[in-house]
């Protein structure tokens, strides 16, 4: 991803990490993501600028390099005004890189995650400055395909739209290869789901949806991944709360036919008379840009300490939020640490502490620091408004169930690219969403390119399950996951995974979805639960005094195989009958009943069914999409 930055945190450099790129001094980190790590850097003249220096692993993929190659040719197309223009790269080198201009801003996403939803006004001019970036973009030919809340920077002086690194032609190219979602689930465009041609209204209808998540504080098509793509082709937004003009703009631009929705021309309107962001996000603003001013030159020789700032408590708040993709662990977002523990003393390396002197840069710092102490007293706020939280990720804690090695010691994989020994095993747990009951990961030993994990993803109506295979690895393991088989069909096709270990907990992030994963104890039902366990379904009434009664078979078999039949039987008919697969035997045994023995009108068991032990020795059934439930016990 091509961006000014990857989040506000801004950490020390470690010692596998480069000192200069190109002509560029390397002075923090900034962040990592699926392609590679960002640092700031200045020029030789001064000026901040952000450089991604991709990975190792990916450098070495011909298909890789191309599009790499493509992302800088977009992104040096469209320029700097509306985003962070590319100042210098290198794509044939054994190490690509390329350097942007230094964006100081939090994504939208983390602003309205610390916030909440923007007030009108503000939503209208975030409207306005994407349609004048969208133009530029769509001025070059280009159609951006990823316009979401995590490529929107909110700055001062408007937002700036990053992120080309899918950016095609508009020329009719198709939005995806065959068997390939380009996008974000629920910010992509219904013509990028269906695979479609792609025109500009493709990029109006992600504009629709990012101001929908500006105007609510949630997503307008929200749930797990396939459940959002079946929204945004099938049905309304969710607008609630979002009335009067905005609302209208909004629903224009989501509408489901491209034809129908507006051009930019329409979106472009009058720039606000005053800032354009609430004083809460603009006092944060005002602090990460003076945070700046003592960002440290590790390369500086050491000097005389320097008088302290006139205004000292501008750099005491909490910082800005930290990058999309999580960082690995260390001081709170945008704090510079000390040495690390153990690296004081002699041998240990020089850390200067002299302020890095910005140029250009620290002028322009200065001056929104200075706007956003001016705004802020005539708005009369005297709270200083509130730092903005870290972004959405779920943790993970290792497993006790182990293939291979144990799952204990190390911090780092045994060679490049393998998997690290503390993330072999099973994980289990839930997503953000409440669509998405449950995902189970099983880890195993690999090298880049080989099938390194097992994934599977059930809601109360689907059970999605997949192959990962291993994109590289290191302190942040990415994960190209593909989709191997689907009840019903329609779960998405491939995806990108990163897990990454932090101390004892280990985050999983899936685009915009993620949740908290607990080890996975068990590989298949416990043995004092096995066996056959009946139930009526109901209660006796006068139309059905003789209610229907539900049996559950409970056998060995393992996590994933079908371990469970289920048979619901009424008086005068036939029994439905159908195999359900264990998805999990921990606290609670889940299992999906997914085919079915007796095919007739009246047979409905497929989904998601719930069976919790109770102390009384009974079994406490339940179907969450239908709400059915009942005790059963032993036959």
């Amino acid at each position: 991803m091509i961006d000014g930055r990857e989040g506000c945190a801004v950490e020390a450099l470690g010692p596998e990490d480069p000192r200069d790129v190109g002509a560029y001094r390397l002075i923090a980190r900034l962040g990592a993501g699926g392609m590679g790590r960002v640092f700031l850097g200045r020029s030789a003249r001064g000026r901040m600028v952000a450089v991604k220096l991709v990975h190792p692993e990916l450098a070495r993929d011909p298909e890789f390099r191309r599009r790499f190659r493509h992302e800088v040719a977009a992104a040096r197309k469209v320029g700097g005004e509306w985003t962070a223009a590319v100042l210098d790269a290198d794509t044939e080198s054994g190490a690509p890189w390329v350097a942007t201009a230094y964006v100081p801003g939090p994504s939208l996403r983390e602003v309205v995650d610390a916030h909440g939803p923007l007030p009108e006004a503000s939503v209208r001019a975030l409207a306005d400055g994407l349609a004048r970036a969208l133009r530029a973009v769509h001025g070059h030919d280009l159609i951006h395909r990823d316009v979401k809340p995590t490529n929107v920077l909110v700055t001062i002086d408007g937002p700036r739209l990053i992120d080309f690194g899918i950016a095609r032609s508009g020329d009719g190219d198709v939005a995806t290869r065959t068997g390939v979602l380009v996008g974000s689930p629920g910010f992509m465009s219904p013509e990028q789901v269906r695979g479609t041609p792609l025109t500009p209204a493709s990029d109006v209808f992600s504009l629709g949806a990012v101001l929908a998540f500006a105007a609510t504080g949630r997503p307008p098509f929200d749930g797990a991944a396939d459940v959002r793509l079946y929204r945004l082709v099938f049905e309304a937004p969710d607008l609630d709360g979002v009335d009067g003009p905005v609302r209208d703009l909004i629903e224009r631009c989501l509408a489901k036919e491209a034809d129908a929705r507006p051009a930019l021309d329409e979106l472009v309107g009058d720039p606000p008379a005053g800032t354009w962001l609430p004083a809460a996000v603009v006092a944060d603003l005002g602090r990460h840009a003076a945070r700046l001013l003592d960002v440290e030159d590790p390369h500086a020789e050491p000097r005389a300490e320097p008088r302290a700032p006139i205004a000292p408590t501008l750099a005491a708040p909490p910082a800005l939020s930290g990058p999309a993709t999580t960082p690995p662990p260390g001081p709170p977002p945008g704090v510079f640490p000390g040495p690390p523990p153990g690296r004081t003393g002699p041998g240990a390396p020089a850390r200067s502490r002299v302020p890095l002197y910005l140029g250009s840069s620290a002028a322009a710092a200065v001056a929104v620091v200075v706007t956003a102490l001016v705004f802020i007293l005539a708005q009369g706020d005297g709270r200083g408004g509130d730092a903005l939280a870290g972004g959405r990720s779920g943790d993970l804690t290792p497993s006790g169930t182990v293939t291979g090695k144990s799952a204990t010691g190390g911090t780092a994989p045994d060679e490049p690219g393998a998997v690290p020994r503390e993330l072999l095993g099973t994980w289990e747990g839930g997503t953000a969403s409440a669509t998405s009951r449950i995902r189970r990961f099983t880890v195993a030993q690999g090298e880049v390119g080989d099938p390194v994990v097992t994934l599977r993803s059930v809601g109360e109506d689907f059970m999605c399950e997949y192959e990962g295979r291993l994109l590289y690895g290191g302190s942040t393991v990415g994960l190209d996951v593909r989709r191997t088989r689907s009840f019903p069909a329609g779960c998405v096709q491939r995806t990108e995974i990163t897990l990454a270990r932090e101390g004892e907990r280990v985050r999983w992030r899936d685009g915009d979805v993620s949740g908290v994963l607990v080890p996975a104890r068990h590989g298949d039902i416990p043995e004092r639960y096995r066996g056959t366990w009946e139930g009526t379904v109901g209660r006796p009434t006068v139309d059905e005094p003789d209610p229907p009664r539900k049996r559950f078979e409970l056998t060995a078999g393992a996590v994933g195989t079908e371990a469970v039949k289920i048979t619901v039987s009424r008086a005068g008919a036939s029994p439905c009958e159908a195999m359900a697969t264990l998805l999990s035997a921990e606290d609670e045994i889940l299992v999906y009943s997914s085919r079915l023995l007796t095919r007739t009108s009246t047979c409905n068991l497929a989904g998601l069914q719930k069976l919790t032990p109770r102390p009384d020795g009974t079994l406490f059934w339940e179907v969450p999409e239908s709400g059915q439930a009942g005790a059963l016990r032993r036959a």
